[in-house]
């Protein structure tokens, strides 16, 4: 019981552990025989190599679970008294013998005393052939099963017990297929399930397979004289239908589990590919444009200290700004608040506004009148630009004086920062 619950548990971890380590190698082997370094993490070359050393993985893991099972199996009667499952009464009675000659309580002591009872009941039982026959087919269990005297009554016992284990089954698809997300491998659980119950009503069913029956290969009666041995029998010759069965149980629960696995790896989802992808290029998009980002402000920052010249490749943290650097901002940040507070008042502090950008345009206009550009060959008057043509439609320019520019040492900032 507990290897089997441990065989269980061990589907979560084991796989993904196993193929680590064994992706390790492969990669190693890569490298040696094809004289090419080991793709990297995120590349198709490397995603198919995992695949298939997942699968490989996965199908190891499910022989090993298979075989572990079978060889904890416990035996039939025939095994304990080292018989065939074809032997007569006569070959019964003395292989009986023999088991009480060597097993006998008297002379193993106390201690033999259960198997050597539990194998005489079972031999008085499977004297009677109705008896041998329901156990040969359901197991030990037909031996506490009162009332029944024909094979038909036996048979249609064991199947209504048997029956639970195939509903509890089919109800348990149904609510992991309800909850689980929609994906192919649900069809292949379904048909593995109607598989091995009709390979199981096959054994049970037909001790004597005709020529054309679909189950007559791969699943074999004793009782019908072994003149047409099968794949289980030549596994398993020395087992019962009841043991069979046992084994096809765990191969559906075990293949289940593995095919549950090793489908999404061995065909992946495109979707879900292309999603990953579109996410991938949406996280280095993000990542280009936070850099892009961290690069202009820290040419706008560095355009406040001229004297510090930063290459775009050897971008510095951003120099922590001057006492007079962040006065001045200070003040610009306040005229300008004010200038917004202004422009957007519509009652005597805008008149006033507008009054005093026509006494300072007045004075720009009569101060360009008079304005004088040397030349080389002749003196000539050159008025300047009047500041309404430099203003757009319905702005207002302020009336305060402008700060001293710092264009060049900005412009020399970003042309350091770019080169």
């Amino acid at each position: 019981m507990i290897s089997a619950l441990l065989g269980f548990a061990g589907w979560t971890f084991v796989p993904n552990i196993a193929t680590r380590h064994a992706l390790k190698i492969v990669l190693q082997l890569y490298t040696h025989f094809s004289g090419r370094p080991s793709p990297a993490p995120g590349q198709q070359l490397y995603s198919q190599l995992y695949r298939y050393t997942y699968a490989t993985v996965v199908l190891a893991y499910l022989l090993y679970n298979l075989i572990n099972g079978s060889n904890n199996m416990a035996p039939n009667f025939y095994e304990i008294l080292g018989v065939s499952p074809l032997v007569d009464e006569n070959g019964l009675k003395v292989a009986f013998r023999q088991f009480a000659k060597r097993f006998h309580p008297d002379r193993v002591g106390p201690q033999g005393a259960e198997l050597f009872m539990q194998t005489r009941d079972a031999f008085e039982a499977l004297k009677n052939p109705t008896i041998r026959f329901a156990y040969d087919r359901f197991g030990p269990d037909v031996l506490q099963w009162s009332k029944l005297s024909t094979s038909r009554e036996y048979l249609h016992h064991g199947l209504l017990q048997a029956s639970g284990y195939h509903l509890a089954t089919a109800i348990g698809l149904l609510v992991f297929s309800a909850l689980g997300k929609q994906s192919p491998v649900k069809f292949w659980r379904y048909l593995l399930f109607f598989v091995f119950f009709g390979s199981e009503l096959a054994y049970v069913l037909n001790p004597s397979p005709s020529a054309v029956s679909v189950f007559s290969f791969a699943f074999w009666d004793p009782t019908n004289g072994g003149t047409r041995p099968t794949l289980l029998h030549i596994l398993f010759p020395h087992r019962v239908v009841y043991q069979h069965i046992l084994f096809l149980h765990q191969m559906f629960i075990f293949t289940s589990i593995a095919l549950t696995q090793v489908a999404p790896q061995l065909f992946p989802n495109n979707q879900q590919d292309e999603q990953q992808k579109f996410l991938q290029q949406i996280s280095s998009l993000a990542a280009f444009c936070d850099r892009e980002a961290s690069i202009t402000l820290h040419t706008e920052m560095q355009s406040l200290h001229p004297s510090t010249r930063t290459s775009r490749s050897e971008m510095q943290p951003v120099l922590q700004p001057t006492t007079e650097v962040i006065d001045a901002l200070a003040v610009e940040l306040k005229n300008m608040i004010i200038e917004t507070k202004v422009k957007q008042d519509a009652g005597p502090l805008r008149n006033i506004w507008e009054s005093a950008i026509a006494r300072k345009r007045t004075r720009s206009d009569a101060g360009a009148s008079r304005l004088v550009i040397p030349s080389s060959d002749t003196e000539r008057t050159q008025p300047s630009t009047p500041a309404s043509a430099c203003e757009g439609e319905g702005k207002l320019p302020s009336p305060r004086p402008s700060p001293p520019p710092r264009i060049s040492s900005y412009v020399r900032a970003r042309s350091l920062s770019w080169s």
